[in-house]
């Protein structure tokens, strides 16, 4: 596990909807959300068609723009979101289709707060909480992510689908190197969420190497 230490565990957003980035959390592709921050890094928006800002494609925007190439399928095919529901954060794996699992959250009577995780496939996912009273801190969204199941009897949403893959492209250093970076797990409200899997995808590369090593030597 990353070392808490180099995190600020206790941050927490005041809010998912009153925020800067609140605009562009529901953006369902993969590849139109990273082409936008890359925009923004730059700070040229000129060459960008209106339809990259838009939460859902059309149908024949989004025939359109997947045509291009596979990975451009990614997260347009999540399920709508509910009226007021929000992306708090993403799990996107770098499949021919660059699958998207999406946590989301949305306000409920009382104050309160209700998560759910979707992606593509319809998979039946079941998280603790369901309930919140205010927005996760960055160590209650981390054990949120790390305690899903996705029901198959599999608990986690990072390191099963890295082991996964492993287990069907068979042992070797090469194999590992390329599954470092397979899953991505980023936010717009918590930035220090993708480096926290950064880490923990090192460590995950490490332990591995470490076995395949020991095999190899007996």
């Amino acid at each position: 596990m990353p070392n808490p230490k180099d995190f600020e565990m206790n941050f927490r957003p005041e809010s998912y909807w009153d925020n800067a980035v609140s605009g562009l959390a529901n953006i369902k592709g993969e590849m139109r959300r990273r082409i936008l921050s890359n925009a923004f890094d730059g700070g040229d928006f000129n060459f960008l068609p209106s339809s990259i800002f838009s939460d859902e494609l059309s149908d024949s925007e989004r025939l359109l723009t997947t045509s291009v190439h596979p990975t451009y399928m990614g997260g347009e095919y999540l399920p709508p979101y509910d009226s007021g529901e929000i992306e708090i954060a993403r799990v996107s794996l770098q499949s021919v289709t660059w699958d998207v699992i999406s946590i989301r959250a949305i306000k409920i009577p009382q104050d309160r707060l209700c998560y759910r995780v979707v992606d593509e496939y319809e998979t039946p996912f079941k998280s603790r909480p369901l309930i919140s009273l205010e927005p996760f801190s960055f160590k209650e969204l981390v054990s949120f992510i790390d305690s899903v199941e996705n029901g198959h009897g599999t608990r986690g949403l990072t390191a099963v689908y890295r082991d996964y893959n492993y287990e069907i492209i068979g042992p070797g250093r090469s194999e590992l190197e390329g599954l470092v970076n397979f899953v991505r797990v980023s936010s717009l409200f918590y930035p220090d969420l993708e480096s926290w899997y950064e880490t923990e995808a090192m460590e995950w590369f490490t332990s591995h190497l470490a076995e395949l090593e020991f095999e190899e030597e007996t």
